[in-house]
């Protein structure tokens, strides 16, 4: 009997845990004063001249200082690059306690159609969750406007449970949100703020040993919707990561690569050597970044292999010689 009430207890912390109390749909914050963005937290836009663009995605509770490195050099290579800023980010931890993941799905869906007007191919870039989101943007939008690519750097589908035929436990605190958000919306850890040495070598912007709960409890819940779309994404995927990633756990790459459907696909992964970092934040890191700007050019250039960049056009006919060649290609 007493085991009985014991087994019944767990598995209700663990199912309370993983689902947590009903929430009603909330509407869409209202969008922050460009003033109160932290210094370096912006989002940038570098228009290049090829009519092709690559809208790149920050992490979670991260900025768009983590993607500027790329966004800088996609555009030296002639590419135009858009480095967004997700609703909640780049200003203080209590923005980001009233998003939800399917605010930033209808945000990146909104600024994706807009984009894709604009250019003859549109790539489709994510870091972290911003790699998880734009997977699942992918995926929804495979049989309309499919982007000219899908890339990915250290994102994850999944945090801890049975893949790749393993038990995989790599973030054990998500696995209480659902029971953590009901006593507090804000959880901060003390003594595991980034050090000025940590900075020099991965630089990094965002809220730093403080989690908006109700927020990461959204994204986790929508990791199983981003993994049923992957089978629908059919566009050339690229996926970079280091295998000792302590964010995010490498088996994502695997069953990522294992489970889309793109029949093109490449894949790196390495062992970045023992430091103080969390072999994580790729884009910035002092040791990988030029090995991962190089793999990503070369994702790039095989995939506009035969692509002939657009002569400049201006006015009323460039935008319908746009609208007429995107739908030819879909």
């Amino acid at each position: 009997m007493v085991l009985s009430i014991l087994v019944l207890l767990v598995a209700s912390i663990f199912i309370l845990g993983h689902f947590g109390l009903p929430e009603p749909a909330r509407p869409m914050p209202e969008p922050i004063d460009p003033r109160q963005i932290m210094p370096g937290a912006e989002p940038y836009r570098f228009e290049g001249t090829s009519g092709v663009a690559f809208l790149i995605c920050h992490g979670f509770e991260d900025s768009p200082l983590t993607t500027r490195p790329l966004g800088e050099f996609l555009h030296g290579l002639g590419h135009t690059s858009i480095g967004i800023l997700l609703p909640g980010h780049g200003t203080k931890i209590e923005d980001l306690t009233r998003v939800r993941f399917y605010h930033w799905q209808d945000y990146l869906e909104t600024l994706f159609r807009e984009e894709r007007s604009k250019y003859r191919k549109v790539f489709l870039v994510g870091f972290s969750m911003g790699g998880t989101l734009m997977l699942d943007l992918a995926g929804r939008f495979a049989d309309t406007y499919r982007p000219a690519g899908v890339l990915t750097i250290s994102s994850p589908v999944f945090f801890n449970g049975f893949f790749n035929g393993k038990l995989i436990i790599h973030q054990p605190m998500t696995m209480f949100t659902g029971i953590m958000r009901i006593f507090t919306s804000i959880l901060r850890i003390e003594g595991k703020k980034k050090t000025n040495s940590m900075q020099r070598l991965n630089p990094w912007l965002g809220y730093d040993a403080t989690y908006a709960l109700d927020t990461l409890h959204s994204f986790k819940r929508s990791l199983s919707g981003v993994r049923r779309v992957l089978p629908r994404i059919s566009v050339p995927y690229c996926s970079i990561m280091a295998a000792n990633d302590r964010t995010v756990s490498a088996e994502n790459q695997i069953y990522i690569y294992n489970n889309i459907g793109s029949r093109e696909k490449r894949a790196l992964q390495f062992i970045l050597p023992p430091d103080m970092t969390n072999m994580h934040t790729l884009l910035t890191h002092k040791k990988a970044q030029k090995r991962v700007l190089r793999f990503i050019q070369e994702f790039v250039d095989d995939t506009l292999k035969d692509f002939v960049p657009e002569t400049p056009r201006r006015g009323f006919f460039a935008r319908l010689f746009r609208r007429t060649e995107q739908s030819v290609e879909n």
